[in-house]
């Protein structure tokens, strides 16, 4: 295939090109050009910015692909701009959307567990951006909304959960990597012991494709997730097992942990107090979704940072002697309360 990403020079986006390239398909990459991956001289590169509508117009209207993958979609301008360039040029048009188009009261997780794509209906969304909610969800409800009522273009929207790995920009892997590669146990919150689904960045790239090739997939939203629900047990159990470290989980009740201040923004990613777990049938039917065993990629992704740890702590580690004591504290205070009660 002829095949466009907007954006697509790190995390997910950077290993769909390199699968793309690996099955002979030809790329194409219109992005600012400040990355250059190692594929870089294998793909014909677009340089503009997305936020430049003018620009992105200028430099792509007229030109024909089999296919687009947007990872830089967050408005619903950006939507109507792709729609306006490529309409009548392009097979399908793939947007990255995420499940933060759940967050802000749109959906009770706790009632719908699993929780399906259908679960809830832009239709009465409007497109303001209403005063405390993320306007990072919200852009993309309004990116979903404007596609599924308006596209010239056959379309698939994909929403991911937060996205775990190796080289992961949000920080997220490494606050658990860091800790896990000490080895000194990690602090929890007691009210946050749901089960989740996550998803390995590959995954992600690898079922990007699946759902390009698949017919069924036009016109359709989709869950891709881990296909393995995870509890925090579990989760750091295996980070801790790849680093090679026993893992030590200490529950501790929010408001104790919020009580010490330098740990009053304390929130290991991932965990929280209500279920995350996705109905991924959709996906699973139409075009034969499937992901990595999760201790198989925890490993490959615990063995990256050791061999390339960032050269920044994690999120909140320089508390990490804070972390400990608390810890150290609260075990044998927790024995006796259980003891004498």
């Amino acid at each position: 295939m002829k095949v466009l990403i907007i954006g697509g020079t790190r995390y997910m986006g950077r290993v769909a090109v390199q699968r793309l390239l690996e099955r002979g398909d030809s790329v194409t990459v219109f992005s600012r050009g400040n990355v250059q991956p190692e594929w870089w001289d294998q793909v014909a590169h677009i340089p503009g910015d997305r936020k430049d509508r003018a620009d992105f117009s200028a430099r792509l209207k007229g030109k024909t692909f089999d296919a687009v993958i947007d990872t830089q979609a967050f408005q619903k301008e950006d939507v109507e701009s792709s729609a306006e360039v490529f309409r009548g040029n392009v097979g399908r048009y793939l947007m990255v959307s995420t499940g933060s188009v759940y967050l802000d009261g749109k959906l009770d997780f706790s009632a719908h567990c699993p929780f399906r794509e259908s679960d809830v209906d832009w239709r009465a969304l409007d497109y303001t951006y209403p005063e405390g909610e993320d306007p990072y969800g919200v852009g993309k409800r309004h990116c979903e909304k404007w596609l599924c009522e308006n596209s010239p273009m056959p379309y698939t929207i994909i929403r991911v959960p937060a996205v775990m790995g190796w080289d992961d920009p949000t920080g997220r892997m490494w606050w658990w990597v860091q800790r896990a590669l000490d080895g000194k146990g990690v602090l929890i919150p007691m009210e946050h012991r749901a089960p989740f689904r996550t998803l390995y960045m590959e995954d992600a790239a690898s079922n990007f494709l699946r759902a390009l090739d698949s017919p069924r997939a036009a016109n359709r939203t989709y869950h891709i997730a881990t296909q393995e629900v995870l509890t925090p047990e579990r989760w750091a159990g295996l980070i801790y097992q790849a680093a090679g470290h026993e893992c030590r989980i200490t529950y501790v009740p929010e408001q104790v942990i919020r009580s010490q201040e330098v740990l009053n923004a304390y929130a290991p990613p991932l965990t929280r107090p209500i279920p995350y777990i996705h109905d991924l049938s959709r996906a699973e039917d139409d075009f034969g979704f499937q992901t990595t065993p999760v201790a198989q990629w925890i490993q490959r992704t615990v063995d990256w940072y050791r061999e390339n740890p960032p050269s920044a702590p994690s999120k909140g580690y320089e508390h990490r002697e804070a972390e400990g004591a608390l810890m150290e504290r609260w075990n044998p205070a927790f024995e006796r309360f259980v003891s004498q009660f």
